[in-house]
């Protein structure tokens, strides 16, 4: 009988540290279905576009939607690829569309989302070491002024669609 207690005790003992276990792992970063998360800033739609030719760089895309209660910057990128990530910022004026280094990243309000797409702000990959192919994963760490850094394995495409790397949107 007691042999029998002191073993119901131990599993009890053990299930607690497995549950607790889950419970740091998820409340620090979880990647499931394709969605990140890390504290309050949920990451959907993020891709990388293939190496194309002989340029030496390429871009990378996320969508990123503060959950939060304060506002959430996104300070920088790095990728093993590249020598350098820098973010860029898509603007028209007298319907001439200009891209420029955005040096101080991008603020992201509560209850908002940051696009970062083609055909707009955009991640870029500059220098590329390695040069990402159709069908890969390659990994990208963004780092956040609350959250902090977060690493997603963005899928590498010759033509990066919306909701890559995401299944949030799916029909049942």
């Amino acid at each position: 009988m007691k042999a029998a207690a002191v073993l119901a005790l131990s599993l009890l003992a053990l299930a607690a540290c497995g549950k607790a276990e889950h419970h740091t792992t998820v409340a620090s970063t979880s990647n499931v279905n394709g969605v990140i998360t890390n504290t309050k800033v949920l990451m959907t739609d993020y891709a990388m576009r293939a190496a194309l030719g002989n340029n030496p760089n390429t871009a990378a895309y996320v969508t990123i939607k503060n959950g939060g209660d304060k506002p959430e910057k996104l300070l920088s990128a790095a990728c093993a690829c590249a020598a350098k990530a820098t973010f860029h910022e898509m603007t028209m004026k007298d319907g001439v569309m200009s891209m420029s280094e955005k040096t101080d990243g991008f603020e992201i309000k509560p209850g908002e989302t940051l696009v970062l797409a083609p055909g707009g702000n955009h991640i870029m990959l500059e220098g590329l070491t390695d040069r990402p192919a159709e069908g890969q994963t390659v990994n990208v760490t963004l780092t956040f002024d609350g959250a902090g850094p977060v690493t997603l394995g963005m899928p590498v495409s010759n033509a990066p669609l919306a909701k890559t790397g995401t299944s949030e949107d799916h029909a049942h």
